[in-house]
C-alpha cells in the first residue's frame, strides 16, 4: 500500500468513526453546538492526514476557536460555567490528540512506506529519503511538468560542515536527525525531504510555485536558527520552481547523480 490509498484508507475510516459518534450524540437531547463541534474533529482529522503535525496542529487551534465563539454565550458569562471548562477540555484535548497526533504519526508512515517499497529509499543517519530515491522524485517531478504542466518547486538548504565538525560521530548524526525531523515536521505530508550526497538536504513542494516556496525557504531558516541554533552564516538556501528554473533543477539531478 503507498501513502496516497494509506491517507484515502485513513479519512475514510475516520469519517466514518466520526460520523457514527455524532449520531449517538444526537440521543437523548440533541445540542447543534456539541454536533458542529464534533464535525470540526473530522477537519482536524483530513488536515492531519494530509498536511502532517503543522497541518494538524494549526486544524486544532482552528477548530477550538470556533468552538469557543460558538459558545461565546458562556465566554461572555462573569462566571465560567463548569460545564463549558469541561467541555472545553474534552474538545480542545481532543482536537490536539488528533491534529498533532495523528499529524506527527502520518508523517512517520509515509516513509516507513517508502522503506517498505525499496530498502534504500530511506538514509539512515538523518532517516530522510537518500540522494538517489529523492533523484528519481526528482525526475519523476520534471517529467510530470514537462507533459502535464504540474508545477513544483525545489529547496536546496546547504548546512557548514562546521556546525558538526567539532561533534563526536554519534553526535553529529544526532544533530542532522534533529535537522532533518525539523524540517519534515514544518512541511506538508506532500512534501519530500532528501538528503543529498554531499550533505545538504533537498526539499520538493510538489503543486507549488516559486514565490510560495521561498516563503516556505525563510520560514524553514527561521526555524534552524530559532529551533535548532544554527547561525545565520552556517546554512545558506537555494530555491529553485519548475516556471522559471527548470535548467537549474535538471543540473541539480544530473549533479546528484554523477556523485552518486
Amino acid at each position: 500500500m503507498d501513502y496516497s490509498r494509506f491517507e484515502r484508507l485513513t479519512i475514510g475510516l475516520g469519517s466514518v468513526a466520526v460520523l457514527a459518534t455524532t449520531v449517538f450524540s444526537l440521543y437523548p437531547t440533541p445540542d447543534a453546538i456539541e454536533l458542529v463541534a464534533q464535525l470540526l474533529l473530522l477537519a482536524v482529522l483530513v488536515g492531519a492526514v494530509r498536511w502532517g503535525r503543522r497541518g494538524g496542529t494549526f486544524t486544532a487551534v482552528a477548530a477550538t476557536v470556533a468552538y469557543i465563539l460558538m459558545r461565546i454565550d458562556y465566554v461572555a458569562a462573569t462566571n465560567f460555567p463548569p460545564q463549558f471548562t469541561r467541555l472545553l477540555l474534552i474538545r480542545a484535548g481532543s482536537y490536539a490528540l488528533v491534529g498533532i497526533g495523528v499529524g506527527e504519526a502520518c508523517s512517520r508512515i509515509k516513509y516507513m512506506f517508502a522503506r517498505a517499497k525499496d530498502d534504500l529509499a530511506i538514509d539512515p543517519s538523518s532517516r530522510v529519503y537518500t540522494a538517489d530515491f529523492m533523484t528519481r522524485l526528482l525526475r519523476t517531478s520534471v517529467a510530470s511538468y514537462l507533459r502535464y504542466g504540474a508545477p513544483f518547486s525545489v529547496i536546496v538548504l546547504d548546512i557548514d560542515a562546521s556546525f558538526t565538525s567539532n561533534l563526536s560521530p554519534a553526535k553529529a548524526e544526532e544533530v542532522v536527525r534533529t535537522i532533518a525531523g525539523h524540517l519534515r515536521s514544518e512541511l506538508r505530508l506532500v512534501d519530500d525531504v532528501g538528503r543529498l550526497h554531499d550533505g545538504s538536504f533537498v526539499l520538493l513542494l510538489p503543486q507549488t510555485g516559486r514565490a510560495a516556496a521561498e516563503g516556505a525557504t525563510a520560514r524553514l531558516l527561521s526555524g534552524l536558527r530559532d529551533s535548532i541554533g544554527i547561525a545565520d552564516t552556517a546554512v545558506r538556501g537555494q530555491t529553485f520552481g519548475s516556471l522559471d528554473d527548470l535548467a537549474e533543477i535538471e543540473a541539480l539531478i544530473a549533479e546528484s547523480t554523477v556523485q552518486g
